[in-house]
């Protein structure tokens, strides 16, 4: 039977007799109904995952003992950042579950001129928590060590200046004609850091197009078709891991 898999704080993974408490314990022990002797996978977040026995468990405690320790080929060397324009309703939940399985690194809101959610900051604190979990939860699923860095919303000019470390600056656009592999033909090293832009429901403006060519973006066409923008980002992010990442 496959070994369930559990979050654990670095803290802890490092003592003699590691601890999991409060909602993983609970899993453990209450959802799972695991026991002594049972064993389970933890990972970190360190890009490690580790093999233990369960010693002691109580209602929201669970005590460890590590027996082995793995540096899984799970993780992506490609450090994808996708900044999304806002979604209506729960197409945002959506796409941090499936692009955290695709094997992003970053997850950066954008809000633009055609974004109709305009969140609050009260709203943007709960949802940005509400994505983490989500995040977490995929990791565990498709067997990722690390979990995608969720990071403070900005408006689109924000988005396009915040690209400093970044190989290589995409955005997509439905009025584009040429396509992603046309446009990839010319590099002559395969980037290690991709930041890509993609629209909400309306797309981007003409002005924002221009803003994000000015400071050094490329504009691509996923098509002759018009996608749903949730279809879009997944095709995006499946298209760059496909060309520079482990989807090959």
């Amino acid at each position: 039977m496959t070994m369930k898999r559990f979050f654990i704080k670095h803290s802890e993974i490092i003592k003699n007799s590691p601890v999991i408490t409060g909602q993983e314990a609970h899993h453990i022990a209450k959802v799972f109904r695991l026991k002594h002797k049972d064993h389970i996978l933890l990972i970190d977040g360190s890009g490690m995952e580790y093999e233990a026995e369960i010693t002691a468990s109580s209602k929201d405690t669970v005590t460890v003992s590590i027996i082995k320790k793995y540096s899984p080929a799970t993780e992506s060397s490609l450090q994808i950042t996708v900044g999304q324009g806002y979604l209506k309703d729960k197409k945002m939940d959506m796409l941090i579950r499936h692009l955290t399985e695709i094997g992003i690194a970053k997850w950066l809101p954008v809000t633009s001129e055609y974004s109709v959610p305009q969140p609050d900051g009260k709203r943007i604190t709960l949802k940005s928590k509400r994505w983490e979990m989500i995040a977490k939860e995929a990791v565990k699923q498709c067997r990722r060590t690390r979990v995608p860095e969720i990071l403070p919303p900005v408006l689109f000019h924000q988005a396009v200046e915040k690209t400093s470390g970044s190989d290589l600056k995409i955005i997509f656009y439905e009025n584009e004609t040429v396509s992603l592999a046309k446009t990839m033909l010319p590099l002559n090293q395969v980037p290690s850091n991709v930041f890509i832009l993609l629209g909400p429901e309306g797309g981007f403006s003409n002005k924002e197009i221009a803003l994000a060519k000015s400071n050094g973006f490329i504009i691509v066409s996923l098509g002759p078709r018009i996608l749903r923008a949730e279809t879009a980002s997944i095709a995006a992010c499946t298209l760059i891991q496909h060309l520079f990442g482990d989807m090959c």
